[in-house]
This record gives C-alpha cells, sequence and structure tokens, in this order.
C-alpha cells in the first residue's frame, strides 16, 4: 500500500510502500457516473441541396450499417455534369488515338522515304558511273544528284513531321488526363450528395425530411459504436492523491452499477491531469467491457465501486 503525507500545500509528497498493509486498510468508495460513446461521429453534409430520399430503416430504427445510404440529396445535376465529363474524356481518348494513328502513319512513311532514298543513291552510283565512261552527259548527272538530294530532304521532312506528331500526343495525353480529374471531381461532386453510414452503430438526432433543403455541412445526424462506450466520473483531489488507499488508480478494476442493480466491470483507463478550479474535481474515465456496454443506454446515470489493487 501507499501512504501519503503531505507536509505543506505545493511541496513533494512523500511516498512509502506498504504491500500487505495495503488490503487492510483500503477503503472503498462510490461514486456518480456517467455513460458516454467513445466514438461519437457528426455526420454532416458535403454539399447543399434538397433531400429526395431516406433510408426509413435507419429513420425508424436508430440504427446504420456500415456504407448504409442514409440521405440522398437532389442529384440531377451532379448526374449531367459527370455525363458531360465522361463526354468530354472520351472525345480526348479518341484524339489521343488519332494522334498514335499520325505517328504510325509518319513512321511508316519515312520507311518508304527511306527506301525510295535507297533506290535514289543507288541510280546516282551508276549514272555517275556511266558519266565517267562518258556514257551519259553531265546533265544527265545533275538530275540524278538532285533527285538524291530531294530524297534526302524527303526523310528529314518526315522525321520531323514524327516529332511534330509525337508532340502532338504528348500534348494529347496531358488534355486527357485533364479530362480524367474532371470525371473524377464531378463524380466527388455527386458522391457529396450523399450521407453514409461510417460504420456501424446508432444513430442520433437523426430526423431527415424528404423536400427540405440543407446547406453545406449542416449536421445530418450523429452515430456511435454500440459496444464502444465507457463511463465518465469526477473524483476529489484528496480522493486521488490517496489513490492506492481508494483504488483510484489508472488500470485498477471498478464495478459499475447500473439503476437495476446490474453490475458491469469496467477498468480505470485515464486520469485527467487537469482539476477544476473551482470545486477541485479531477474528470476519471472508465472503460466498460464490450458485451456490458451495449446493452447500457447512452447518458445513463450509474454508480462506481472502486476494487483494491489487486481487483
Amino acid at each position: 500500500m501507499k501512504l501519503i503525507f503531505p507536509f505543506s500545500l505545493g511541496l513533494a509528497i512523500t511516498t512509502v510502500f506498504f504491500p500487505a498493509f495495503a488490503q487492510e486498510n483500503f477503503t472503498p468508495i462510490n461514486l456518480a457516473g456517467t455513460v458516454i460513446a467513445d466514438n461519437k461521429t457528426g455526420l454532416s453534409y458535403g454539399t447543399g441541396g434538397c433531400i429526395t430520399e431516406i433510408s426509413q430503416g435507419a429513420l425508424r430504427s436508430s440504427k446504420a450499417t456500415n456504407g448504409q445510404v442514409l440521405v440522398q440529396l437532389d442529384d440531377r445535376a451532379a448526374t449531367l455534369a459527370v455525363k458531360s465529363a465522361q463526354a468530354r474524356m472520351n472525345d480526348l481518348k479518341a484524339a489521343v488515338e488519332e494522334r498514335e494513328f499520325s505517328i504510325a502513319v509518319v513512321i511508316a512513311e519515312i520507311a518508304r522515304m527511306a527506301e525510295e532514298q535507297n533506290f535514289v543513291d543507288k541510280e546516282f552510283e551508276r549514272t555517275r558511273i556511266l558519266f565517267q565512261r562518258g556514257l551519259v552527259n553531265e546533265t544527265t548527272l545533275e538530275a540524278t544528284e538532285r533527285r538524291k538530294m530531294e530524297a534526302a530532304f524527303s526523310v528529314d521532312r518526315s522525321k520531323e513531321e514524327l516529332e511534330r506528331a509525337k508532340s502532338a500526343k504528348s500534348r494529347a495525353n496531358i488534355a486527357l488526363e485533364i479530362g480524367e480529374l474532371e470525371v473524377l471531381a464531378r463524380k466527388l461532386d455527386l458522391d457529396e450528395l450523399t450521407v453514409t453510414a461510417p460504420f456501424n452503430g446508432v444513430l442520433l438526432n437523426f430526423k431527415p425530411k424528404v423536400g427540405d433543403c440543407v446547406s453545406q455541412g449542416s449536421l445530418a445526424a450523429q452515430i456511435y459504436s454500440p459496444d464502444e462506450k465507457s463511463v465518465e466520473m469526477f473524483v476529489f483531489m484528496d480522493q486521488l492523491v490517496a489513490g492506492q488507499l481508494f483504488g483510484v488508480v489508472a488500470g485498477n478494476h471498478v464495478n459499475v452499477v447500473r439503476i437495476n442493480e446490474q453490475i458491469c466491470p469496467g477498468i480505470i483507463s485515464l486520469i485527467d491531469t487537469e482539476a477544476n478550479m473551482e470545486t477541485q474535481n479531477v474528470k476519471i474515465t472508465i472503460e466498460l467491457d464490450e458485451t456490458c456496454a451495449s446493452t447500457m443506454f447512452l447518458n445513463e446515470a450509474v454508480n462506481i465501486n472502486t476494487l483494491p489493487a489487486n481487483g
């Protein structure tokens, strides 16, 4: 056990441990607490609009399952925007395919020009040999040389055209990426018109009506998991300072007693580090057993009986 000797306010506290003596001097206390939800989450409207559909099952039972659509806003304009963006994206895809075809055509043209250049080069070599032998005149040689130069220029022009076609395809790909992002943005806008449950849970303040118009960010409901509940209670400073004596220690087990005298096991999971200036109380959180937590009501008043450190 821990015996505490406070010498003066603001001074260090000396503690001495006597484990065997602790059980004999343990003083249980009875405290009042309130059941709270550990993961209460607000469900807000992602955009403004008018309600067209509501989950009647969720409205009647105040329960929802993960991914369930709870509220649907008017999505006609958003759906049209998605279809328009998709049509624009399809047009951009066709433009990319057209650029790919242009590249293929130019590559084929380069191959044809290269074959023609090869033929003209051979013809020039034959003509040059004939000219050296005196079998053809200089005019014939110059004409053949001119065709050789033109064939080389044609190949160069085709290669330049290939580079322009590749550049045009790159621009078309960029435009397509922008179009795909636009479709994604419009789909996200469409998703914002739907309020869905993020997990299995119980709904609070879920009272939508068909035809009501809501604004962006306004609260549609709150949801919490029924088997994830805790109890909040407050203890005085003297009880907390002598925590070993009263069983008010983080990690210590307690009994949570309901109005119907049902006892639920709990464990002190958190002791706040700040005291209320007026009452000198400190908030303590008790984690409830999942099986028992699911049967308890939110904001239910309970009593907490502390137990010795060894439970």
